[in-house]
């Protein structure tokens, strides 16, 4: 697969994402009415527009030779590295940390007050679409899209890094909905085609993607979120130092993998 391709490949599925929301929500908007509580529609919406717009992707562009028995089986799969996966996800959420607080670092350091309020949702419904869409659907979909389908195609036509690279811009170009995740999900992006050129087994990186964004999730629900428990530091050398320890520990697990897969 060339490079261009892989680009058109996502936007094709962001264009299918499109599609699919605007199908579902503007004859409900026009025809019904908004409706007060909209928690369960956008949910549903949320879910079937990821599934469906990589569904479409494999459906027109790539039947794919998925061999269901084969994945599942234990026997492929090494215990040894889904131990070092969660040491793998800390490392990420703290190198990428940074990166999400961008904007707070700029205006901590211009002297204007950050804001450490923590919206906690209390809406039941809300939480149960985001951890089915954000633990669920995305490790499993993403993964079998950015790495299994065009990391893998990538890696033929290109160089490893190349590959890695694009698939990494694709993956992040698909979050662009949040500008501050654009440079962590880029990173992520790296790691975790890194630990499928290494592998070629597409369920270490769900499992890794699923880790991460548990803790995301979960912690964005509790007194004390992981997007804010760091600025208590207020980027102070602690903050700087967690950073490189987890550029450290993601370095170490990523090498603790390489060695654990040639065993």
């Amino acid at each position: 697969m060339s490079i261009i391709k892989a680009f058109l490949y996502t936007i094709l599925a962001f264009v299918f994402w499109t599609i699919i929301q605007l199908a579902i929500l503007l004859p409900i908007v026009y025809l019904i009415g908004k409706p007060d509580d909209f928690t369960h529609i956008y949910g549903i919406t949320r879910i079937l527009s990821v599934i469906g717009s990589f569904f479409l992707i494999y459906f027109f562009f790539r039947k794919p030779n998925f061999d269901l028995k084969r994945a599942l089986k234990i026997q492929n799969y090494n215990p040894r590295i889904y131990l070092y996966l969660p040491l793998i996800a800390i490392g990420l959420l703290l190198l990428n940390k940074p990166f999400w607080d961008f904007t707070k670092i700029i205006e901590y350091y211009q002297g204007i007050p950050i804001n450490n309020y923590v919206n906690i949702s209390s809406n039941n419904s809300a939480l149960i679409y985001n951890l089915i869409s954000a633990i669920l659907i995305a490790p499993i979909i993403e993964e079998l899209f950015y790495r299994k389908f065009l990391l893998d195609k990538l890696s033929k036509n290109n160089s490893p890094i190349i590959a890695i690279i694009t698939s990494s811009l694709c993956f992040s170009i698909m979050h662009i909905e949040t500008p501050n995740n654009l440079i962590p999900t880029f990173f992520s992006g790296i790691i975790l085609g890194l630990i499928y050129l290494k592998t070629k087994k597409s369920g270490y990186c769900i499992m890794l993607h699923f880790i991460v964004n548990l803790i995301i999730v979960t912690t964005s629900y509790m007194g004390t979120s992981y997007d804010n428990w760091l600025i208590g530091y207020n980027f102070d050398l602690i903050y700087w130092l967690l950073f490189g320890i987890g550029i450290f520990i993601t370095l170490i697990g990523i090498k603790k993998i390489t060695t654990a897969n040639t065993v």
